[in-house]
């Protein structure tokens, strides 16, 4: 252990058993209290015959150092050559910056920032990345983050179908062929057109003739064109002439960028593009677009987890568009003090509120990804970002005056222009014994493309991409491994340095530039200004905000790991390769599934991927099922998800009066559209932690009428290692690993995800299984598979996190873990109930889970309004109220309206639950000694709270001149409070809202 860089010794929760929180005998006095014997006792009411008869099969624990020692072992496998792959994911040197906001957890560990109050630290970081990408782009509305590039891509698309109103798009084969797949598998199924145009054989780039064709013959129903500025083959497309093509014909323009292409000295900024101009005399620009910006701060780490990049215009001649997109936006505003404040913005349209009708199904994102990217283009600021690509550049015009001095290598596309990658035309050997030979001279020179593009001949094409990282002896080793194969010598083709003015930025960035020190100092107060489940119960229901383990941190972050290419040759990736195969064993013995898709990079895009092969299974068998069953409990992104996937007909199955899907309701539907029936969608134990005991017989109506059976797994944590999935009759599930695998959850991502699945759907799995065979690992499709869901292997870093994870918890850590989660939330629930009202109404009968549902008594509703806090914000305030006893507060009004949904974990242990008790006790006590308080809460946070009203009316989305903001100071910070009694905390409360309500 002496090569970590910390000291397990030195964290509390590190190096206990299983990462629980409760020693064995706390365990056995909590069981007492709650009125059991064992644990086992805890899952009593659940028929026996859905459970495991025994171990999973996962294998003993591995203590610490065997765990550190083993995942180091496979990162071994990995070969890691002097490589030249690129395509669309280039590895940049990442400033030290980055590494630092790696390790502060307040920023790492910390949920979405629903609660802006305690959020600010997030909320900031966001800020500073949004206005890092707007200014880089031009644009004035950056969100923060999509998965990645390719889901990006879509999500613009559909955007500009909502803008429009038309469903038909044209989109340039100039695209990255993944991200294509990924586009084609989204749209299948649903009214979006997506019609491809070719490229030109000669140049490389964009057909505009048969562009302008296409959009002659199609122009009724089009919503937009769509083109890369960089294309699929490193070439500059004239971005100038497609985006005044699309105005021209009242379409919009949807440009794919690359954002550290974008710095000064580099390419045109999109909101440039083209040359008509709006009433005031500025350029009209690109309308909307998507990009990869993982590598602004990430090395390749196997393709994930990636920062998808969407900007919208949002101007005085455009203001609606953007209630037209996806994603969390971050907004500036104030609080009720009148300090600037940040908050999320435009939330109307997400998943959580607008359900089925939302813009999107995305839940968790990439935030800390963006939050890593901002910081490291800060780092570099306007002459590193300069620096960074211009060394590319002069790499890649050394490395093709070089290479074509070789008789039989010649530039594919001499008349396009290129950037810092390009394509060479290679005659003579094979480009696959080519590229065999060179894995020998560890040596990765480039990417086979000849299949992207018919050339006269169909010419063997290699694409080679350069960085900062490059250097002229990489150069001088690249062309010597050519020279040994082709001795003949000719003319090189000569290049431009300069490229022309259609291609270039016209004005500075204008990028701030910070000391290294200030913006350390800068990211360890933002940390503060959150809190995290390393400090204390983090409440939040159906979130699961259990300890995230350092040794998975260090482990993803493993160079081994970290610099290893997906386009990479396969031997050169056994490492990653393992990780993934042991994924998929490790879920299939979790799940008791039969197979194991590891593409997906959050929970909604792993309900979506669900409802693509159920889709495709229907469709195969020719059988036209058009409704999806949905409880009214389940999660927003269920039915989002479901709208996404192209269902139109949702329906909603209520409760019965144990809080469980109502069967008479259930039979009642299927009695009446059984045959149109796809399939159902339900969470288990369902959000108000009440396992669904008839979900077996539920399963089997839903297969008599021939459908199939969705569980959502968001609260996989009250069950893995007990419920055998395979025997509940579920047909698909994801798990999400930023939950019950301890995947930390980053501000709000990134988050990720496995599906597993039943016989029936695994020929229609996505992306690539990995296939072991006599000790090697190799790539395989499914047969019938829906495509892909992401442009390589989903959030590969997160896998390694998960795969951790398991292997220290093994077969019994799994089934204890869920063990004590219950039993927290058992011991929690017994000790509240008294004082407070349980929900679903009438259940109290009714066993809890891993978490349960609180309300106020109608006389605490009463007083409160009484005393100025209306009933339909009382439960919103008294969730404020935990923010100042140093918490995060509980999940606010879902599912039930006046409730707060409290989840403990197993993280925690019997002193920290009963200090949470006393705690919330008090705020019961606060209610209704001293009403008045909710009115001026919260107190002690950096700011009061935020007039979210006003940030939404007038929305703030950049700053023309950005400057570092000030972070803010908490009152009492969540660490104090925790050492103090919490009698004095609600002193401190009742007193600072007296002095407020005089001031």
């Amino acid at each position: 252990m002496d090569q970590l860089p910390y000291n397990p010794k030195s964290l509390e929760r590190e190096l206990r058993p299983y990462y629980i929180g409760a020693k064995d005998q706390e365990i056995d006095q909590m069981l007492k209290d709650v009125g059991f014997k064992y644990l086992d006792d805890l899952f009593a009411h659940i028929p026996r015959e859905v459970k495991f008869k025994g171990p999973v099969g996962l294998g003993q624990a591995l203590p610490y150092n065997d765990l550190l020692n083993h995942v180091i072992s496979v990162g071994k496998k990995n070969r890691l050559p002097l490589s030249f792959l690129g395509d669309g994911l280039p590895h940049y040197k990442i400033p030290d910056l980055v590494s630092f906001v790696c390790n502060i957890r307040g920023l790492t560990t910390a949920y979405t920032p629903y609660q802006p109050e305690r959020s600010q630290g997030t909320l900031h970081s966001l800020w500073a990345y949004t206005n890092m990408m707007c200014a880089l782009t031009g644009f004035e509305a950056v969100n923060a983050s999509l998965y990645d590039r390719a889901t990006a891509l879509y999500e613009g698309l559909l955007s500009a179908t909502r803008i429009t109103g038309h469903n038909t798009v044209v989109v340039s084969e100039g695209v990255y062929p993944e991200d294509r797949e990924v586009v084609e598998t989204m749209a299948h199924g649903t009214k979006l057109r997506v019609i491809w145009v070719p490229l030109h054989i000669e140049t490389g780039v964009t057909d505009l003739a048969k562009l302008k064709q296409t959009i002659s013959a199609m122009q009724s129903d089009l919503a937009a064109v769509a083109f890369p500025q960089v294309n699929c083959l490193g070439l500059l497309e004239s971005v100038d002439e497609l985006t005044d093509l699309a105005h021209e014909n009242k379409l919009l323009a949807l440009s794919i960028i690359d954002p550290i292409l974008l710095a000064t000295g580099g390419l045109r900024a999109p909101a440039d593009f083209g040359m008509m101009k709006d009433e005031a005399g500025k350029k009209v620009g690109a309308d909307l677009i998507v990009g990869e910006a993982q590598h602004l701060a990430l090395a390749p780490n196997f393709g994930g987890p990636g920062l998808g990049l969407f900007g919208c215009r949002t101007n005085s001649s455009n203001k609606n568009s953007i209630r037209s997109t996806p994603g969390r936006y971050v907004g500036k505003g104030r609080d009720s003090q009148g300090n600037p404040a940040y908050a999320m913005v435009l939330s109307t349209r997400e998943q959580h509120i607008r359900r089925e009708k939302a813009t999107s199904n995305i839940c968790s994102n990439e935030s800390f990804i963006a939050t890593l990217a901002g910081a490291a283009v800060m780092a570099r600021g306007e002459s590193g970002m300069t620096k960074a690509i211009l060394e590319g550049r002069k790499m890649a015009l050394r490395a093709v005056e070089e290479l074509t001095a070789l008789k039989g290598i010649e530039l594919a596309f001499p008349q396009s222009g290129f950037f810092n990658e390009f394509v060479l035309a290679v005659e003579g050997p094979s480009l696959t014994q080519l590229l065999k030979e060179a894995q020998k001279e560890d040596l990765q020179p480039g990417i086979d493309v000849s299949t992207r593009i018919r050339t006269a001949g169909q010419k063997q094409l290699l694409m080679l991409s350069f960085t900062d990282r490059h250097c002229l002896a990489d150069v001088a080793r690249l062309v010597s491994f050519f020279e040994k194969r082709i001795k003949a010598k000719k003319a090189p083709q000569k290049i431009e340095a300069e490229l022309p003015q259609k291609y270039t930025r016209s004005t500075p960035a204008n990028l701030p530039s910070f000391s290294q020190k200030v913006l350390q100092d800068f990211y360890q107060k933002l940390g503060e200004l959150n809190v995290s489940p390393d400090d204390n119960i983090y409440p939040l229901g159906s979130c699961t905000m259990k300890y995230n383990p350092y040794i998975n941190d260090y482990l993803a972050g493993l160079p081994e790991f970290t610099h290893a290419h997906p386009k990479a040759p396969i031997e050169d990736i056994q490492g990653c390769l393992h990780v993934l195969y042991e994924t998929q064993e490790q879920f299939k013995k979790i799940t008791g599934l039969a197979g194991v898709t590891t593409q997906p990079v959050a929970g909604a895009q792993g309900e979506l991927v669900g409802l693509k092969m159920i889709q495709a299974y229907h469709r195969d068998r020719k059988d036209n099922r058009d409704i999806i069953l949905i409880p009214k409990s389940a999660h927003g992104t269920n039915p989002a998800s479901a709208t996404i996937a192209g269902f139109e007909n949702i329906m909603t199955l209520t409760a019965d009066k144990t809080g469980q899907i109502d069967m008479a309701v259930l039979e009642e539907v299927l009695a009446q559209h059984g045959p149109r029936v796809a399939g159902i969608m339900v969470t288990n134990p369902n959000t108000s932690g009440i396992f669904e005991s008839n979900f077996h017989r539920v399963a089997g109506k839903i297969h008599d009428v021939g459908g199939l059976v969705y569980m959502d797994g968001a609260n996989m944590n009250a069950i893995a290692g007990v419920i055998d999935l395979g025997k509940l009759g579920v047909d698909a599930v994801h798990n999400n690993l930023h939950k019950t695998w301890s995947i930390s959850h980053g501000g709000g991502g990134p988050g990720d995800a496995i599906v597993a699945v039943s016989e029936k759907l695994l020929p229609f799995l996505p992306g690539h299984q990995v296939i072991l065979k006599s000790g090697f690992y190799t790539l395989a499709k499914a047969p019938k598979s829906i495509g892909s869901i992401h442009r390589h292997f989903g959030n590969f870093a997160h896998k390694i996190r998960s795969y951790s994870y398991i292997k220290a918890l093994g077969d019994q850590g799994v089934k204890k873990m869920s063990e004590v989660a219950v039993l927290s939330a058992c011991y929690l629930l017994q000790n509240l109930k008294k004082t407070f009202p349980i929900l679903p109404a009438n259940t109290e009968t009714v066993p809890r889970m891993h978490e349960f549902i609180l309300t106020l008594s109608a006389e605490d509703f009463a007083l409160l309004e009484k005393n100025g806090t209306p009933r339909a914000s009382a439960m919103a305030k008294v969730g404020k109220l935990f923010l100042d006893f140093g918490l995060h507060a509980p999940t606010v009004a879902f599912p039930e309206v006046f409730g707060l949904m409290i989840e403990p974990t197993e993280s925690f242990t019997k002193k920290e639950l009963d200090r949470f008790v006393e705690i919330v006790l008090s705020i019961a006590r606060i209610i209704r000694e001293h009403p008045a308080v909710l009115t001026t809460v919260p107190h002690f946070t950096p700011i009061s709270k935020v007039d979210e009203v006003d940030a939404n009316k007038n929305l703030v989305l950049r700053e023309e001149n950005f400057t570092l903001p000030e972070a803010g100071v908490d009152k009492i910070s969540p660490k104090a409070m925790r050492n103090l009694p919490v009698e004095e905390i609600v002193q401190k409360i009742v007193e600072a809202h007296a002095e407020r309500r005089q001031s």
